[in-house]
């Protein structure tokens, strides 16, 4: 995706006065082209936005208040260290879009930092203890001093992370209500698939084998697989299929099938390795009608935006 135009006007928009942030945390103008912003939603709760290129070596050498923040990579990887150990957040081309949330009780050092070129279409969200414990919230193994939990993200999720990543300042009051709504969105969906990771850590052995043996099925190129394919891989009945899949996703098999294949279709997209048509018969669709359809219902925006994703100028 290196090399291609901006349509993003350059803004760097850092509240003062962040509870999560120091001043220290803040670029420069100059330092990126493209979105960086940084606003206050409540006490407790911020949202942080960048969607652009560095165009000059940048650091920040800061410490990271105690509370829990989520991470969305949409593009490119952080150069980050907290505590002293690499964080491990980022997206290469055809990977599964990740979440990831970060936990501590206590201050630690936190170094990021950016290189010339290096692109980056991100989001995170802040939230203190006190906002988690005000709206009944908790994070599995709760009282370690660090915590990461990671997973897949969801067709919902992706279309909030696009709208938030693809919004070019929250100045008005309107913008700041969507954007807090949507930070909402991304955490209560959080939250439930950290539940769903409890239900998952409770599958045995052979559950845990069977949907690695259906989702490996569900990824071959060609016809999507049947009903029947799949159970047959799996060595369940049908009633055993729906039943699992159902436990673990939330779906129907078939609807766990086609985002699958609509993830894989996108990372061909953003790979530069397949057109539009390609991908729709790569997704199982005749039609790319249809596909495109699909495409945008499940990640918010057009197969044609994914292969022209806006970049800040190179």
């Amino acid at each position: 995706m290196a090399g291609r135009a901006d349509t993003l006007p350059n803004v760097v928009d850092f509240e003062r006065n962040l509870d999560w942030s120091g001043a220290t945390d803040c670029p420069g103008q100059g330092v990126f082209d493209g979105v960086v912003t940084a606003l206050q939603l409540r006490e407790g709760f911020g949202l942080h936005t960048l969607n652009a290129t560095a165009r000059q070596q940048f650091e920040v050498n800061s410490h990271r208040k105690p509370g829990v923040i989520l991470h969305c990579f949409l593009d490119g990887i952080a150069d980050a260290e907290l505590a002293g150990k690499p964080m491990k957040l980022g997206r290469r081309p055809g990977e599964p879009v990740k979440l990831v949330l970060t936990s501590v009780d206590e201050c630690q050092p936190f170094v990021r930092r950016s290189r010339p070129e290096d692109y980056v279409r991100k989001i995170s969200i802040q939230m203190s203890h006190a906002w988690l414990d005000e709206n009944g919230l908790t994070l599995p193994g709760q009282g370690q001093d660090l915590q990461r939990f990671e997973w897949l993200a969801t067709n919902e999720d992706i279309r909030l992370l696009e709208a938030l990543v693809r919004t070019p300042g929250f100045a008005t009051p309107v913008e700041r209500l969507q954007a807090e709504a949507m930070s909402l969105g991304l955490v209560a969906g959080s939250f439930a698939s950290l539940s769903g990771q409890q239900q998952n850590c409770r599958l045995t052995a052979r559950e845990q084998m069977q949907l690695r043996r259906i989702d490996a099925l569900a990824r071959h190129s060609g016809p999507l697989p049947s009903l029947q394919d799949l159970a047959r891989e799996a060595g369940l009945s049908l009633s055993g299929l729906r039943r699992l899949i159902h436990t673990v996703h939330g779906c129907a098999p078939l609807t766990h099938v086609r985002r699958l294949r609509l993830e894989m279709a996108r990372s061909r997209l953003e790979a530069d390795q397949s057109s539009v048509e390609q991908a729709a018969r790569l997704a199982g669709y005749s039609s790319a009608a249809n596909f495109a359809t699909a495409f945008r219902r499940h990640f918010g925006v057009a197969p044609s935006q994914v292969r022209r994703a806006p970049r800040a100028a190179r």
